[in-house]
């Protein structure tokens, strides 16, 4: 744990929250957790809200002390025709409205923003606790040649496609792009990916990548990706030889299992940065 204050999460209560939550109560048990999601959570320290409760939102953060927030978990896009006036929430209204058409990202940072300009410290989920985050032993930067060839195609259209706002995942097979996140989501695109190979019949062929990295200029404190031992089953079952991401931006669930699996099944876990 590198903070000593109490800490605030803001966002849905997820499998990657829950466990973060449970971290660093176990430290500070003044810290809370602000639930923005559609599903009630009936647990001490929880509080269930909507994000555009926004003065209960912040007297709640009062009332218990708080000024550091992590945003954490999946923070679904609003429907801002349930928004309702509350007196605070008002003033930001046509900044949210102009920040929603531009797409996920930028309506995230932009609350980050608000958040802000009331006097909160947003801080990486990094800084808090590092055992979410791989470390240098755990990864390799040493990609086999073709390995390579898949890792820079994937990151080089990743990259173009962050202009977009869109995708995270991408899997690339011997140069081939294979698959590229939608909607679905990073599971169902590895089901996509298995159900391709079979029908190209070259699943029996261990070879390609899944690479999951941030979106370019995306926020490094909100939306973070999360990969665990359930995506290496999923690269598993597509046999594949493993995934390629950014270390510090990745957080990862369940740490020490997904290190014995991986492990157990050969099966590569690369990083961009050294």
């Amino acid at each position: 744990m590198k903070n000593s204050q109490p800490i605030a999460i803001i966002g849905g209560y997820d499998s990657i929250s829950k466990s973060f939550y449970s971290k660093i109560k176990s430290i500070d048990p003044r810290s809370i957790f602000l639930n923005i999601g559609n599903t009630i959570i009936n647990r001490k320290g929880i509080y269930n809200l909507h994000i555009y409760e926004l003065k209960v939102i912040l007297e709640t953060l009062r009332d218990n002390k708080i000024k550091d927030l992590v945003f954490l978990g999946k923070i679904y896009r609003p429907n801002l025709k349930k928004f309702k006036s509350d007196g605070v929430i008002d003033n930001f209204i046509p900044l949210l409205i102009n920040l929603y058409k531009k797409g996920d990202g930028t309506l995230l940072s932009g609350i980050l923003e608000i958040f802000k300009s009331k006097g909160f410290k947003i801080l990486s989920p990094y800084k808090i606790s590092n055992s979410f985050f791989l470390k240098k032993n755990e990864y390799t930067n040493n990609l086999c040649n073709q390995d390579r060839i898949d890792a820079d195609k994937s990151v080089k259209i990743l990259n173009s496609l962050s202009k977009y706002d869109n995708a995270q995942s991408i899997v690339v097979v011997n140069g081939y792009i294979l698959a590229i996140e939608a909607a679905e989501g990073t599971d169902k695109l590895l089901i996509r990916t298995m159900s391709i190979r079979k029908s190209l019949d070259q699943i029996q062929f261990k070879c390609g990548l899944l690479v999951k990295i941030p979106k370019k200029n995306q926020s490094k404190y909100i939306d973070l990706p999360v990969i665990g031992v359930k995506t290496l089953k999923l690269i598993k079952k597509a046999n594949l030889n493993g995934i390629l991401i950014n270390h510090r931006f990745t957080m990862i669930h369940n740490k020490p299992k997904f290190l014995e699996y991986a492990q157990n099944n050969n099966l590569k876990i690369y990083s961009l940065l050294k």
